[in-house]
C-alpha cells in the first residue's frame, strides 16, 4: 500500500481550501473535487503539474501554472520521482536475490543428484523465471494459462466512473449531481473513480482459483475432444461479490461450464469498495500443453 501523502507544505501562496475543481484525465473531465482532495491526488502521483484543471472561472489551465499550486506541483514531482527510484531499487534487489537463489538451487541439485535429476528439475520448474503464484497446474490437463489481470477488461461494465461534460463548471456539476458514484468515496462527496485494491483482489484470486478447476475438469469429461485455452472475465461488484461473468470461448458462453463457473465465483468474497468496479481476466488451459 502506498504511503499517505504528506500534509500540504506550509510555504507557497496557499490555495483556497473552499474552492472546487474540475480536472481532465484520459480525455475525460472529472469533478468537482475540493482543493484538499486535489492536493492529495497530486502528492499520490494521480495527477501532476501538467494536468488541466478548472476553478470557478470555468477556464482550464495547467495545475502547475496556477500560482497557488506552483510550490505543491514542484514538491509533489520531487516526491514521486524519489518514490519511483526507491521502488526501482527494491525491484532490482529482488531480481538479484532470485538469481542467487536459483544458482544455489542449481548447484545443490547438481551436487546431490550427480547432475541428472538436477538438470531435469531445472528444465521442468525453471526457478529463474520467477513463476507467478497465480499460475497453477491442477492435473488432468487443467492449468492456469496466464496470471489474473485486474482492471478494465474487454467486457468491463460501463458507467462506473462519473464522466462530466466539458461545457463548464456549472453544467458539469449539474451532470454529476444525480450520479450516486460521485459520493461513494466518503463524507466529502468527492468523485471516486477507482477505490478497489488490486493487490487484495489478486490475493483472493490466487487463493480461490483452484475452486474453478472442477468445473473445467467436468467439462473436459463432457467434451473429450476439446483442447485449448478458455479465457474468462468477471466483474466484481461494490459489495465484494462477483456480479457478471463472460466466457470468451464460443462453445462455452452458456451451458453447464458457464453455470458451474458463475456458481463458484459467486462464492468468492472480496473486500467491498466504492467507485469503479474492476474486471478480472483469467485464462485456463484444457488438454495437453
Amino acid at each position: 500500500m502506498s504511503p499517505q501523502p504528506p500534509d500540504p507544505p506550509p510555504d507557497g501562496p496557499g490555495p483556497d481550501a473552499g474552492l472546487e475543481w474540475l480536472f481532465k484525465k484520459g480525455g475525460q473531465v472529472y469533478g468537482p473535487v475540493s482543493t484538499p482532495k486535489l492536493l492529495q491526488m497530486l502528492y499520490r502521483g494521480e495527477i501532476d503539474g501538467g494536468t488541466m484543471v478548472s476553478g470557478d472561472d470555468g477556464a482550464f489551465q495547467a495545475l502547475g501554472s496556477i500560482p497557488a499550486f506552483v510550490v505543491h506541483a514542484k514538491k509533489a514531482e520531487a516526491q514521486v520521482r524519489v518514490e519511483r527510484e526507491v521502488t526501482g531499487a527494491r525491484a532490482l534487489e529482488r531480481r538479484r536475490r532470485l538469481r542467487r537463489t536459483a544458482l544455489a538451487v542449481a548447484l545443490g541439485l547438481a551436487a546431490l543428484g550427480g547432475g541428472g535429476y538436477g538438470a531435469w528439475w531445472l528444465a521442468t520448474h525453471k526457478p529463474w523465471l520467477g513463476r507467478s503464484a497465480l499460475l497453477e497446474d491442477f492435473g488432468n490437463g487443467i492449468a492456469i494459462a496466464s496470471p489474473a489481470r485486474v482492471g478494465g477488461g474487454r467486457h468491463r461494465a460501463g458507467g462506473d466512473e462519473v464522466e462530466i461534460p466539458a461545457e463548464g463548471p456549472a453544467a458539469a456539476r449539474r451532470a454529476a449531481a444525480p450520479r450516486p458514484q460521485a459520493a461513494a468515496g466518503g463524507p466529502t462527496g468527492d468523485l471516486v473513480a477507482t477505490q478497489y485494491d488490486a493487490a487484495s483482489i489478486q490475493a483472493v484470486v490466487g487463493r480461490e482459483q483452484r475452486t474453478l478447476a472442477p468445473c473445467f475438469r467436468a467439462e473436459a469429461q463432457r467434451s473429450p475432444g476439446f483442447a485449448g485455452e478458455i479465457p474468462i472475465e468477471f466483474v466484481i461488484g461494490n459489495d465484494g461479490r462477483v456480479a457478471q461473468l463472460w466466457v470468451d470461448e464460443p462453445r462455452f458462453k452458456r451451458g453447464e461450464l458457464y453455470d458451474c463457473l458463475l456458481r463458484t465465483l459467486k462464492g468468492w468474497s472480496f473486500r467491498p469498495f466504492p467507485g469503479a468496479r474492476p474486471a478480472v481476466a483469467l485464462s485456463f488451459r484444457v488438454g495437453p500443453r
